[in-house]
């Protein structure tokens, strides 16, 4: 199946930190699914080598590792959260959050949102 050129994720890298491998997984089949490439990762730990990608475009986040966030942040990658919270660490307030449990449409809507804003 060819992937979709007009789409604003084709080709884009993008990371995803989810602690469900079923949620993890949707996602990231929605994702390729508009042209993402996608790197999964179940917890902060394992996406900390992945952030060095050379080619990261953005991260979908479960939850708000300090540290991962941090990292993230001083790489210039921007990041949303996938989260049950309503809220986060207020230091990443800025931070867009898709509540869980949302549509896949709309993850992947918020990440093209978050990829226009920091192009």
């Amino acid at each position: 199946m060819p992937m979709p050129q007009g789409s604003s994720l084709y080709g884009r890298v993008v990371l995803i930190v989810e602690r469900s491998w079923v949620i993890g997984s949707a996602i990231a089949h929605a994702l390729e699914a508009n042209g993402a490439l996608v790197l999964l990762a179940k917890n902060s730990r394992s996406a900390l080598p992945l952030i060095d990608h050379p080619h990261l475009a953005a991260a979908i986040l479960d939850g708000g590792s300090n540290f991962l966030c941090r990292q993230l942040q001083v790489r210039g990658v921007p990041f949303l959260f996938y989260t049950g919270r309503n809220r986060t660490h207020e230091q990443w307030a800025t931070a867009p959050i898709v509540q869980k449990p949302a549509p896949l449409a709309e993850i992947v809507k918020e990440m093209e949102r978050l990829l226009a804003r920091n192009h």
